[in-house]
């Protein structure tokens, strides 16, 4: 293993907003705080299967950081530029606990590598090594099995030093996890959501993104059938799904959550969604128990109510389509007007109109559709839907 190296930099986390005078701002660079140290290490490809394997180093799955997962040709250019020697970038691990090492950036570069070592990649695709097309690392000659095994990784591992608790080091977590992803094709909101809030609320809202009922609605092709995270399965038409692919799936169902108490309803709606993932982080059985059975019984009221037209609505050329803002306001209605399900239901034919002639109004289209991403605009969207719908009760 090549000599490691370290050094030491100082990264600001966010702070209020007051000024500062030049001696303070010095005094706080020559303090030390929040600061990250970064060790910089090389791995031989070996040595990585195995601490993956010790689990050291955690988070090497598919939902963590995105679903747009590297296919076989990009995976095998992968393992060729290593095998040529090609410097690559490094992966970035964040140590959690003492010698455990999360994975904040190369997730997908760790996966080729496993990958391929545990024979489930087969190469294809090579330019520079094309006869190696069809191989798998077994089936490689003993000397180019070698050549692999001699070849390196580079990681870098963040530390957190001089922090004042588990809030702080999770608040400098998090800033230096969204400025490594500031470059090439970053994370979106959700995608830093999931990893920086991964556990088992997070869980839940990629569980619930499976229900059949909600993929039929969404026209997401069914987990059930096109999804096996433990075989590292992903169906081509899941893969390029525009919901699936980059996780607005579990947005989608993120927002219910986010939205269900009015009181908690302020700031932005990336706040609101950031707020609902590290207020329940720490969730117990019974929790996730009740959250998923509100969800599941207002999804399915909802559908029994609007069929085909669920979280749809018409537009000025008549079109229905479907709606996240119309999704938050029939949601949230229907969690207060369960109880009043029959009563629903077999006025669904009355409702449904009622819907399409509030469509009508530019200005009660505007308030549904909620294109301003505020507080008050999301107030007044469930408002309006919620009062539609107990006209009917």
């Amino acid at each position: 293993m090549a000599k490691k190296t370290r050094t030491v930099a100082n990264k600001s986390v966010k702070r209020k907003s007051e000024a500062m005078t030049p001696k303070q701002l010095e005094e706080m660079y020559d303090s030390g705080d929040k600061r990250v140290t970064q060790e910089r290490n090389d791995f031989l490809l070996p040595q990585i299967v195995d601490f993956v394997k010790q689990r050291k180093w955690m988070n090497i799955r598919p939902e963590y950081q995105r679903r747009l997962v590297w296919d076989v040709k990009k995976k095998s250019r992968f393992m060729e530029s290593l095998l040529m020697n090609i410097p690559v970038p490094p992966v970035f691990l964040y140590e959690s606990d003492l010698n455990r090492y999360e994975v904040m950036d190369g997730q997908q570069r760790l996966n080729a590598v496993l990958e391929f070592y545990e024979n489930q990649l087969t190469l294809k695709g090579l330019d520079a090594w094309s006869g190696l097309n069809g191989y798998t690392y077994a089936k490689c000659p003993p000397r180019i099995q070698r050549g692999f095994d001699r070849r390196r990784l580079s990681a870098t591992v963040l530390l957190a030093e001089n922090v004042d608790g588990i809030d702080h080091v999770e608040s400098l977590r998090r800033e230096v996890f969204e400025r490594l992803n500031t470059g090439g094709q970053p994370l979106n909101h959700q995608e830093l959501r999931n990893s920086l809030y991964s556990g088992k609320f997070n869980e839940l809202l990629i569980e619930l993104a499976g229900n059949r009922l909600f993929d039929d609605i969404w026209g997401i092709p069914p987990y059930e059938d096109h999804y096996r995270p433990t075989e590292k399965y992903i169906s081509p038409e899941l893969k390029e799904n525009e919901y699936f692919r980059r996780m607005k799936d579990c947005e989608i169902v993120l927002r219910f959550f986010a939205f269900r108490e009015e009181s908690k309803i302020r700031g932005s709606v990336r706040r609101m969604l950031d707020r609902c993932m590290e207020e329940n982080l720490e969730m117990s059985k019974e929790q996730l128990r009740g959250y998923r059975t509100v969800f599941t019984e207002c999804l399915g009221l909802a559908h029994d109510v609007f069929k085909d037209k669920t979280f749809r609505v018409r537009t000025s050329e008549g079109d229905w389509m479907l709606s996240a803002p119309m999704f938050d306001g029939v949601m949230t209605a229907m969690e207060g007007l369960r109880e009043y399900r029959a009563a629903l239901v077999s006025a669904r034919k009355e409702i449904l109109r009622a819907f399409e002639a509030e469509f009508e109004k530019e200005k009660s289209y505007e308030i549904i559709v909620g294109k301003p991403n505020t507080a008050d605009a999301v107030k007044a969207r469930l408002a309006l839907v919620r009062k539609i719908l107990k006209r009917f009760v």
